[in-house]
């Protein structure tokens, strides 16, 4: 008996180390790897503060992981992951009056959004520009609108006032020139900046463009004979004369670089330059302005969804996407966004975040900041987009004419393309 008590004992002894042992490894065998999810971000302003919020996400729970991932050729990249079939898992876009993200979204690229809680947090107002198709697949970070950046300081030194028409406009940046001085820098180099420019200034003016390439695309009207867009291109191209060669030869980076450094007066651009500048010159003192209409005419501004988020179809953890948006979307969340952005929200819960455009806010709070998401076909954009290049610096009346009866051939030739999208837009 005791023989056998002993033999027990050195059982015990050395083989229980080795069932614990084994325990172990079989607990470590069963703790569940994180889920991986790629958030790919094309804004490369905003990695900073999308990597700040995903940190936090990151180190909230212990089930997921995600990560930030760009390319120096964004959109380019996104385009060929989607014919690949690799779309990324969670991925930062445009709104809908993107060529880009229209497509993602008529592709089937995405998933709808609409059970989500946070749906239910987005403002009413912007709902519509959201919709395809009966179905939200975006989440709206950000408004976006375009306007002039005005350099108060300079304007403040030559004792003038800032323009509140286009004729004060004019005036102004004639006495700047005459005093020796740069008013205006332009980014000519890249066609969407210059189409943007365009877009400011018509936009100024329209509001919405969705009823007018409506009429264009069925022959009622065209780009050439409109007033409003011919007028619109023609100032572009008239206010280059408030300019140098050396200015309005410029890309993007390089024209806000020049005007952080107090180069010009004023550059005419969109709601998201505004962090970039203050980077470069922090103690600068500016204010982005409506571009001003014709004295008499009503003055608006058009607002644009900026930024927001899809979830891929090719996602294979779809649940955990979702809690990741669902943690991004929450006010106190978005909110960090929209104070590094400087931007307006889109959520009701958020606060807006633009304080250096007070124009805009009123023309906000009396109804004249239009919400579009009017999208053109892509060989449509591409003239819209590129071609306008030629225009810059001072076309004539004969290649304004030739570019608007092209651009205005290219919209009707689409016609049933862009008539079907938008009619699954509504």
């Amino acid at each position: 008996m005791k023989k056998y008590i002993y033999i027990m004992l050195l059982f015990i002894i050395f083989c229980l180390p080795c069932f614990s042992l084994s325990s172990c490894k079989k607990q470590e065998s069963n703790k569940k790897e994180k889920v991986r999810l790629e958030f790919y971000n094309r804004k490369r302003e905003a990695y900073a503060v999308l990597e700040k919020i995903i940190q936090k996400f990151n180190e909230s729970q212990d089930e997921i992981e995600v990560f930030q991932n760009m390319n120096t050729n964004a959109d380019t990249a996104l385009r060929i992951a989607a014919v690949e079939g690799e779309f990324p898992d969670i991925v930062e876009l445009g709104g809908l009056q993107s060529v880009e993200t229209f497509e993602y979204v008529m592709g089937n690229c995405l998933v709808p959004l609409d059970e989500m809680a946070c749906t239910k947090q987005i403002k009413g107002e912007y709902l519509p520009y959201l919709t395809y198709n009966s179905h939200i697949y975006q989440m709206p970070l950000a408004m976006s609108f375009e306007g002039i950046y005005v350099n108060r300081t300079l304007f403040q030194e030559e004792g003038l006032a800032l323009p509140e028409t286009y004729e004060d406009l004019c005036q102004v940046s004639e006495e700047i020139l005459r005093r020796g001085k740069v008013p205006f820098l332009f980014a000519d180099k890249e066609g969407w900046t210059i189409h943007q420019n365009w877009e400011c200034i018509e936009g100024a003016s329209r509001g919405n463009f969705e009823k007018f390439w409506t009429d264009v695309a069925e022959g009622r009207t065209s780009f050439t004979e409109d007033e409003v867009c011919r007028r619109s291109l023609e100032k572009l191209i008239d206010l280059h004369k408030y300019t140098t060669e050396e200015f309005s030869d410029l890309n993007y980076n390089e024209a806000l670089a020049k005007f952080a450094e107090g180069e010009a007066f004023m550059l005419i651009q969109g709601s998201w330059a505004y962090r970039n500048i203050m980077d470069m010159n922090p103690e600068m003192n500016l204010e982005l302005i409506p571009f001003p209409v014709e004295k008499g005419q009503q003055q608006l501004v058009t607002m644009w969804i900026d930024s927001s988020i899809g979830i891929s179809s090719d996602c294979k953890y779809r649940k955990e996407a979702e809690k990741f948006v669902e943690f991004l979307m929450q006010p106190e969340n978005l909110q960090i966004y929209l104070n590094a952005e400087s931007s307006l929200s889109s959520l009701k819960n958020s606060q807006n975040r633009a304080k250096y455009a007070p124009r805009i806010h009123e023309l906000l709070e009396s109804g004249h900041a239009v919400m579009d998401a009017s999208w053109l076909p892509l060989q449509t954009s591409v003239i819209r987009d590129i071609d306008i290049q030629e225009l810059m610096p001072d076309a004539d009346q004969a290649e304004i004419e030739a570019y608007l009866d092209k651009y205005t051939k290219s919209l009707q030739k689409h016609k049933d393309l862009y008539l079907e999208a938008k009619e699954k837009r509504q």
